[in-house]
């Protein structure tokens, strides 16, 4: 157990040297062990997003009960071998798929997913069903029940609730394979509760939807589970219109359809960022904007703009030799975008050519110097143009921007900035903080 909760500790408090991360190991295991944790010590937090509302639970990140989730989550990742879908590598197996998708004779793409999820998988059945009699140790089963125990559905924010609905997608994902077999599965992936197939023979609407709830209901049993009916798209190639789309995993998909003086039919996509995604970046961009408005701190305008604006990657060492690298950003988030450019839908193209633009517009600010040769130029400050580029920016110390100019860029906005005794990690998340970067 105190391994595992090492490993945790590594991932959860970067700051933390070895010495501290083997002494708290060795507290937290103890209180663990000693049944000091409490599962019904959670909080509740309510985020608005527009007119939805969403409940959040969660636990202190360096509690007891907390680390004992996280130490439970791996027990469980490693019994059922779950494997956590990558959102890039499905989408670039889209994007490689597509074409060869038009010059199909047949085809019927389905967009669909699952209504308010998590508060719809019960742990206490995920527990009866599968947990119960694994080869989990008996230990581990009693923490686990306790848990499932506290909880009536699988609320979003605690880190068990992912695990947990996964154990039971597996089954749902085989299932649903299965039963689409003679329908030729040409595409099926499933990121938490979003999923997109692509069959190379026509299914009705009113049949797929047969056939999916029947599925659900099979497996998912007394778990009220249920499709979301205002995020269903289906698309056949036997009655496709003029023009029609679909968003998956934030990324927007528009097939045009067209018909030749010969009367041959052709299918050609186009991509972009979803809709919701657009107005998403524009109120993040805006925050910034507004900032300077009020502030007049062009040099903390600068900064996040050139942030925004690339690709950034931070890479933060776990252990001795093992790395973690993670991407951040539009570009980072799109980047499969940059291979089709001569494809990319019209609102997204004028949105990351545009957008810094049309917010100065909208709030009647002149256009800062670092600006003003972006919308004609290749510019750092032109997201159009770091796509289209890749242009990266790397916080890695032996790959990337040196500890030394990390800090110096650090001082022009804040400086007074104490560094001493700091990782390069530790570093790089406060200069963030101080650009107001997530």
């Amino acid at each position: 157990m105190k391994y595992k909760i090492k490993s945790i500790l590594r991932k959860t408090n970067y700051s933390l040297t070895d010495e501290q991360i083997d002494t708290q190991a060795s507290d937290y295991e103890k209180n663990i062990l000693s049944g000091n944790y409490d599962f019904s010590k959670y909080s509740k937090m309510t985020f608005t997003y527009q007119t939805k509302k969403r409940i959040i639970y969660s636990y202190d990140e360096m509690s007891v009960e907390n680390i004992l989730c996280q130490y439970i989550k791996k027990q469980i990742d490693h019994t059922f071998h779950i494997k956590y879908k990558s959102r890039k590598q499905i989408i670039n197996y889209l994007f490689n798929t597509l074409p060869l998708v038009k010059d199909l004779k047949d085809f019927v793409i389905i967009r669909t997913d699952f209504k308010s999820f998590f508060d719809t998988i019960k742990p206490d059945y995920i527990y009866e069903k599968y947990l119960k009699e694994s080869i989990i140790p008996r230990r581990d089963k009693e923490y686990i029940k306790q848990y499932t125990n506290q909880f009536k559905y699988c609320f979003a924010g605690l880190c068990l609730s992912n695990v947990l609905a996964e154990i039971i997608c597996q089954d749902f994902d085989q299932l649903l394979q299965a039963r689409l077999d003679s329908y030729g599965v040409v595409f099926y992936e499933r990121y938490v509760d979003d999923m997109l197939l692509i069959l190379n023979t026509n299914i009705t609407k009113a049949s797929f939807l047969s056939l999916l709830n029947s599925v659900i209901k099979e497996v998912f049993e007394s778990c009220p589970v249920k499709l979301n009916s205002k995020k269903f798209n289906y698309i056949s190639k036997r009655e496709i219109s003029l023009s029609q789309n679909f968003d998956f995993l934030g990324y927007n998909f528009t097939l045009n359809h067209s018909v030749n003086n010969k009367n041959k039919s052709k299918i050609d996509f186009l991509f972009g960022m979803a809709p919701h995604k657009l107005k998403r970046y524009k109120g993040i961009f805006m925050q910034a904007f507004l900032q300077y408005k009020k502030d007049g701190n062009l040099e903390l305008l600068r900064h996040r703009i050139k942030i925004y604006s690339s690709r950034v990657v931070v890479g933060r060492k776990i252990g001795e030799d093992k790395y973690e690298w993670s991407l951040r950003g539009l570009v980072g988030n799109y980047n499969e975008l940059r291979h089709h450019l001569e494809s990319i839908d019209n609102a997204t193209e004028v949105f990351l050519k545009d957008i810094y633009f049309k917010i100065l517009s909208e709030l009647h600010i002149t256009t800062p110097y670092f600006l003003k040769q972006s919308k004609t130029e290749s510019s750092v400050y032109n997201v159009y143009s770091c796509l289209e580029r890749n242009r990266s920016i790397v916080f890695d110390e032996s790959i990337g921007m040196r500890k030394i100019d990390l800090i110096q860029t650090i001082n022009k906005l804040s400086p007074h900035y104490n560094h001493y005794g700091k990782s390069y990690f530790q570093i790089v998340m406060e200069y963030f903080s101080i650009i107001k970067i997530e």
